[in-house]
């Protein structure tokens, strides 16, 4: 059972592991926009001392844990549920304050899925950590693959207070709504602006009718329906490896699936050209015009699972620059980390 005072737990230990240097606030600056299209709110944390450090790597030929034997000043809990699983630390090198990790004692693959236990740990987590009263939301998250923005094999989740007075597109797409799971009737929720493919179930508005039979079958009908993806572009793209991300908060559940985990390793289909006949006659016609350089669109984002909840981590000033001047590049680059959306599909008995 976790702890009624967690979260005080969690404060108090931030604050000694700050004031011995065993932990370091990440110092950004945050910017709010939107997308001119789809309406989705960003928040955009520029961190540009973050381009100095070399990134971490899930395929690194270190076979060093960080989890296994983690500095004293960043465990607040041994065993945060009382049965074992799991222990509760806090990220050593966080954006946000009082970041933490929820870390399977016992070593386990983080490409697995998550089990029952682990996603009613997570939603009791949070149903602590909330406070309706001072408005205070948390948001936990699950980085699985590796094209998911996963950085550590050793299985953990993630979780932190979301901004006050930041909805996400998923708040608003469960607004009023339900809880129920899908079929091939009833998809997931799918907000048909955005350019990316993201399932969602809203969740009972009563915690005390919230318990693992529920959350699991929540999560596992999403898994099924994003896992269908790699399946349909196996053909195309045979490299491809399961990567998804979870996100979850005491209103939903979100599963994205991806393809690429940062937006670099995204090469667009090539144009196909123009026949030959066609340029002929076009150059005989028509007198030859300078061309103006294209803008430069291209960012260099980095993105788990935070960023399909619209919070973005930027490291570099080009590509602040860039979004500052054009937001929409954010909902691009998160379509190209993840696949397209599909709301104006109907599914079919293979989706589920």
């Amino acid at each position: 059972m976790i702890a009624a005072d967690i979260a005080e737990q969690i404060h108090n230990q931030y604050e000694t592991a700050i004031k011995n240097g065993s932990l370091k606030l990440t110092e950004s600056t945050s910017k709010k926009l939107k997308d001119s299209v789809s309406g989705m709110p960003y928040l955009v944390n520029f961190a540009p001392i973050l381009a100095e450090k070399p990134e971490s790597n899930s395929s690194s030929e270190s076979n060093e844990d960080p989890f296994e034997n983690p500095c004293d000043d960043l465990i607040v809990s041994k065993d945060i549920n009382e049965d074992g699983s799991y222990k509760l630390l806090l990220n050593k090198y966080p954006i946000v304050p009082e970041h933490t990790l929820l870390v399977t004692n016992e070593f386990k693959d983080q490409s697995s899925a998550l089990t029952p236990n682990d996603l009613m740990l997570a939603y009791k987590f949070i149903c602590k950590m909330d406070n309706e009263d001072e408005n205070i939301r948390n948001l936990v998250f699950y980085n699985s693959g590796p094209a998911s923005g996963s950085s550590q094999n050793h299985k953990h989740l993630q979780s932190f207070k979301i901004p006050s007075n930041f909805i996400t597109f998923q708040d608003k797409l469960c607004s009023g709504k339900d809880h129920f799971l899908p079929n091939i009737k009833d998809e997931p929720l799918q907000d048909n602006k955005v350019a990316f493919a993201h399932f969602v179930l809203p969740l009972p508005e009563d915690s005390t009718s919230v318990d693992e039979d529920l959350l699991a079958m929540s999560y596992f009908s999403l898994l099924q329906r994003t896992l269908t993806f790699f399946q349909d572009w196996l053909n195309e793209k045979p490299d491809l490896v399961k990567s998804y991300n979870v996100l979850l908060t005491k209103n939903w559940i979100c599963l994205v699936p991806r393809s690429h985990s940062k937006t670099s390793d995204y090469k667009p289909e090539p144009k196909p050209e123009e026949p030959m006949e066609k340029i002929t006659e076009e150059t005989e016609e028509e007198p030859k015009k300078e061309e103006e350089p294209e803008e430069d669109l291209t960012v260099d984002l980095s993105i788990n699972a935070t960023g399909y909840a619209g919070m973005v981590l930027v490291k570099d000033q080009e590509t602040y620059d860039k979004i500052l001047k054009n937001p929409d590049l954010i909902d691009k680059s998160l379509f190209e980390c993840g696949f397209p959306n599909t709301s104006d599909k109907r599914p079919n008995e293979y989706n589920y």
